[in-house]
């Protein structure tokens, strides 16, 4: 993807009702794009690539029924994207497939065999968890925080989202300080700055394989002030030299798509002059 003065008109976090989490159909926010003027969306439905993770987690939604994560399952989705694209694009929307994966240390292999079945157009990766526990789950949250004292975490976050950048899957890196979505209000503002001697060898892992960053507008609506990663993160990110690959709404509802997409456009061209990939 190569992003101009357009980038605001491009979203590239995209959850339709086959991630089980989400509403809206493929349909649904393509027709929403078209009416806020956008040129160009990406879907990254979720797939949790931890095998022994529960299995209300590694499901998807497809005809309206929660099935089990199988490559035939992600087929449907790959399939409905690609239709989507073909009907829209003529009207001046290119529909991209992209996927958004949970990423677990060792589970590589899955996700490297997954990537092979699919040309996925954009491959996102997430930590979501720590030791098979959601850090950004409402109703998972402190279950996980509290076997944590705040540096533990930290450490234990930023140490499973170096592996995932240096196993070189990804295009780029969802949400890079999600964990502050709940943890604010678990450990309270020190968790602002517990990135801090943590995040620096992610960048430079990131800068040697190639691995991008989002700036997700999703924080807003969860009552923060600023968006994953926050203005902080975003500076040492910019004099580290990593790029921006993509802005994304994260969005579960088409009501979500392209949310505050104006200011994280202008922050992007202040921050980072060539957002490209």
């Amino acid at each position: 993807m190569t992003f101009d003065n357009n980038i605001a008109l491009a979203d590239y976090h995209i959850h339709p009702d086959f991630s089980v989490d989400a509403v809206g159909s493929v349909e649904d926010y393509c027709r929403r794009a078209l009416e806020k003027g956008l040129a160009e969306i990406c879907f990254t439905t979720h797939y949790d690539s931890n095998p022994d993770g529960p299995v209300g987690e590694r499901m998807m939604v497809v005809d309206g029924r929660r099935v089990p994560l199988s490559l035939e399952a992600v087929a449907h989705y790959v399939e409905t994207v690609q239709t989507a694209n073909e009907r829209y694009y003529p009207l001046g929307l290119e529909v991209r497939c992209g996927i958004e994966v949970g990423y677990y240390p060792g589970c590589e292999k899955l996700i490297g065999e997954l990537f092979s079945q699919f040309d996925f157009h954009y491959k996102l990766g997430a930590v979501h968890d720590i030791d098979g526990i959601c850090v950004c789950c409402q109703n998972r949250f402190e279950p996980c925080f509290s076997r944590f004292k705040l540096e533990e975490m930290a450490d234990r976050y930023f140490g499973i989202m170096e592996k995932a950048v240096s196993a070189r899957l990804f295009d780029s890196i969802a949400h890079i300080d999600v964990y502050k979505k709940y943890g604010r209000q678990y450990y309270g503002d020190s968790i602002l700055q517990v990135y801090k001697g943590r995040i620096e060898p992610v960048f430079a892992a990131m800068v040697i394989n190639g691995v991008g960053m989002e700036i997700n507008t999703s924080a807003l609506r969860k009552g923060h002030s600023e968006y994953y990663p926050s203005m902080e993160i975003l500076n040492l990110a910019r004099k580290m030299g990593v790029r921006i690959a993509a802005i994304g709404s994260d969005a579960h509802s088409p009501d979500d798509l392209a949310f505050d997409f104006e200011n994280a456009a202008a922050i992007a061209y202040e921050l980072f002059p060539y957002c490209d990939e």
